[in-house]
């Protein structure tokens, strides 16, 4: 494993207990989520994470604050790195866009690479959530 992937394997320790041991995003991701978590902890150092995945193309980070006054602060920052989310490409970190399939999945790509990937290959950029 490398560095990065070391980093988000730590963080499944700070899901909460009663959650998924799992975070769902793929690798293009994970220096988005480290660097949110980084922040997080700066913010509210106990701070607890109940599910971080891909949805609908986009990043969804989901969190339990150990105090009620660092929520708001959180919320903020989770917005940022879910903003970025949707510009990076999932698979690779690269710039990317939202990309949809025929059946209709979404997902944040870039689309050299969904274009040269059996996987990815059908999917078309789309336009994003308002």
């Amino acid at each position: 494993m490398n560095e990065l992937q070391l980093k988000v394997e730590a963080l499944k320790s700070k899901i909460q207990p009663g959650y998924g041991q799992y975070i769902s995003v793929d690798e293009g991701w994970y220096q988005i989520i480290v660097d949110c978590d980084e922040e997080l902890t700066q913010i509210d150092p106990h701070y607890q994470i109940t599910q971080i995945k891909e949805k609908f193309g986009g990043l969804r980070y989901y969190f339990h604050p150990s105090q009620s006054d660092t929520s708001k602060a959180m919320r903020e920052v989770i917005a940022k790195y879910e903003a970025l989310a949707y510009v990076t490409c999932e698979a690779t970190g690269k710039p990317g866009v939202l990309m949809k399939s025929i059946g209709g999945w979404r997902k944040t790509l870039n689309p050299e690479y969904a274009a040269s990937t059996l996987q990815y290959a059908k999917y078309a950029i789309t336009n994003p959530p308002s």
